[in-house]
């Protein structure tokens, strides 16, 4: 993949909205407090971190450099989402349905509560409603996935894998006692390091499995907090530091899903429109 200038990686940073959000605000305090000359230069110190270390990041870099490679034709949130539906158990989607009609109600709930001061909080609540469709992608496409390990541990039986290394491991070291054929050697140790591979696939499957059922109950707490926080965070500072949190734990758990070998289906990096629009 091409490589983009520095300048391209700077201006990206730079313009990403709550990076702007935060310097106008910042910039804004400045010459309230009538000491622009001592705030204005700590803004800017900080803005500058900000870039460097941001730039920096490798993700970062690559994402910036993905803007300008033509990307092949995506599937709507629609069909996209219908394809997840009809692959998984229908109590997995159940389950979805049920946190993502939870995350609905409580946005509902929480503009009742902002009342006609909600507006002045657009922005707050656009990105309170961003994060929460993260979370329920990130949660979709874990029980997506618990889902595809469950049905191939069922279809492996890692006992009898066992009992078939035993067998083989026995049956090399007796050909080795006995001087066999080297083709014959070499064929029983294939053999048996292809067994050890699958039962070594098998128990990294399970713990995965074992990493997705924690996953999954934690981002459904996590969603439930997120929706509530809407309700009962008194400030939008309050709102900010709890979103930037969650984005951390988000980004982990990102990270971790990227060591599995997802379906086609689930490399959609962007959350679909879960809360904004009915899919």
């Amino acid at each position: 993949m091409r490589r983009s200038p520095l300048i391209d990686y700077l201006k990206a940073a730079f313009l990403w909205r709550w990076n702007m959000l935060l310097f106008g605000a910042g910039a804004v305090f400045a010459f309230l407090s009538g000491h622009p000359d001592v705030v204005l230069p700590l803004i800017g110190a900080a803005e500058l971190a900000y870039l460097g270390l941001l730039t920096s990041q490798p993700r970062f870099r690559k994402a910036v450099d993905a803007r300008g490679v033509p990307q092949p034709p995506s599937l709507d949130d629609a069909k996209l989402l219908n394809q997840i539906r009809t692959a998984i158990k229908p109590d997995a989607w159940e389950r979805f349905e049920a946190l993502r009609a939870r995350c609905l109600t409580l946005s509902g709930l929480a503009a009742q509560f902002r009342g006609p001061q909600g507006r002045e909080n657009a922005t707050i609540t656009d990105m309170q409603t961003g994060s929460l469709e993260r979370l329920l992608w990130m949660f979709l496409k874990l029980l997506y996935s618990q889902d595809a390990l469950s049905r191939f541990l069922r279809g492996t039986d890692r006992a009898g894998l066992q009992r078939e290394i035993e067998k083989c491991e026995k049956q090399l070291k007796d050909a080795t006692a006995q001087e066999r054929d080297q083709k014959l050697l070499k064929s029983l140790d294939d053999k048996l390091q292809t067994l050890r591979q699958r039962l070594a696939n098998h128990d990294r499957a399970a713990e995965n499995l074992e990493f997705l059922v924690v996953e999954i109950d934690r981002i459904e707490q996590k969603v439930n907090a997120i929706g509530e926080m809407a309700i009962n965070a008194p400030t939008a500072m309050d709102i900010t530091a709890q979103v930037d949190g969650i984005a951390a734990g988000i980004a982990a758990t990102e990270e971790a899903m990227q060591s599995l070998d997802m379906a086609p289906v689930l490399q959609k990096e962007t959350a679909p429109r879960l809360l904004r629009e009915q899919v």
